[in-house]
């Protein structure tokens, strides 16, 4: 794949290049298979580490998992960017949103694979939490979207605590 130069007049743009969408397809596919796998495997082994303590196998569960959401979202989108750079934010956030939708249902199709395979008897959460998660995407790569585009560090400061502060009242208001 060339890397493309930065190039002002196309910061703007809003369409993709038949490149830009094979670079957006695979990043998609490739994040979201790694989120899937990534989220199984902290389900198993931390489901071995506490057998017998469902609160700290929730919690362990709940907290580690979600960091791991964090780490292959950011890093799916500083990717994009870096591969194709100049592509408009927009489709950055539809990245996040897409690969952190896709690897949950990946994630969940595994946990159901795992149970009838094997009569692990995993708790399988219910398919709502694919919008969760595909709001945790979107929240994600806006602040990553932030730390990458916008200049003066009081300014993305400022913004990111916007969007913090706007997702954890969406949150609240939600439940």
């Amino acid at each position: 794949m060339a890397k493309r130069k930065k190039n002002p007049e196309r910061s703007m743009e809003v369409g993709l290049d038949h490149e830009d969408k094979r670079a957006l397809w695979r990043t998609v596919m490739v994040s979201s298979i790694v989120l899937g796998v990534i989220l199984t495997v902290i389900y198993i082994l931390i489901g071995k580490l506490f057998p017998n303590n469902a609160n700290w196998l929730n919690a362990t569960r709940t907290g580690v998992s979600l960091l791991a959401f964090w780490l292959v979202i950011t890093s799916t989108i500083r990717t994009f960017d870096k591969v194709r750079e100049g592509v408009a934010f927009f489709w950055h956030l539809i990245i996040g949103v897409a690969s952190a939708a896709i690897g949950i249902l990946l994630f969940l199709l595994a946990l159901r694979v795992w149970n009838e395979l094997g009569h692990h008897g995993a708790t399988l959460p219910g398919y709502n939490i694919i919008g969760f998660y595909a709001a945790g995407g979107l929240v994600a790569s806006s602040i990553s979207m932030i730390h990458l585009r916008v200049e003066g560090e009081n300014n993305g400061n400022l913004l990111e605590l916007l969007v913090i502060a706007i997702a954890v009242a969406i949150f609240f208001w939600v439940t």
